[in-house]
């Protein structure tokens, strides 16, 4: 079963040098490279994202997309006033619970950032303590064994709320 690790701090820049640090500890993590997003909002409220993608190999292209815009962005449009159509689907499939989307939305103020982590194992206590330096607030949570599947939207479905941006293609 795979965790899900929120890492907030009260920089806009730490959550970068966090993500520094966890590729130093990646074999001991469990974690493969496209299992880190680092997720910054400056003073004025801009959120910047930040993922690793690795090409030609199956896995989670959309996955930190998906969870990122349902959990941040699109929250954030509704604030503006944006008719969205309800919520995302499969946040909660996922594992994600409506108290663990509220921390990490609460998190992430102004002028912070997080560094989001899925470890496939559990963490050693040495790496928790190598990234405790960067001090911050810890959230975790179990995600589903098949996140694949939970994020999955039947054909012909898909769905983007007005407002959204198109993701680049570079």
């Amino acid at each position: 079963m795979a965790t899900l690790l929120v890492l907030g701090f009260p920089y806009p820049t730490t959550a970068v040098a966090a993500a520094e640090e966890v590729a130093l500890w990646e074999p001991d993590l469990g974690a493969e490279p496209d299992a880190v997003a680092v997720v910054s909002r400056d003073d004025q409220g801009a959120v910047h994202i930040t993922t690793n993608h690795t090409l030609g190999r199956p896995g989670r292209p959309f996955f930190w997309e998906y969870v990122l815009t349902a959990l941040i962005l699109a929250p954030a449009a509704g604030d503006a006033g944006d008719d969205l159509d309800g919520p995302f689907p499969g946040l909660e499939a996922l594992g994600l619970d409506a108290t663990f989307q509220q921390e990490v939305r609460e998190m992430l103020a102004p002028d912070t950032s997080a560094l989001f982590l899925i470890a496939t194992a559990p963490v050693p206590a040495d790496a928790l303590t190598a990234l405790g330096r960067f001090g911050g607030k810890l959230l975790a949570t179990s995600l589903v064994a098949a996140p694949r599947g939970a994020l999955t939207p039947p054909m012909g479905s898909l769905h983007r709320p007005p407002g959204l941006p198109l993701p680049r293609q570079e």
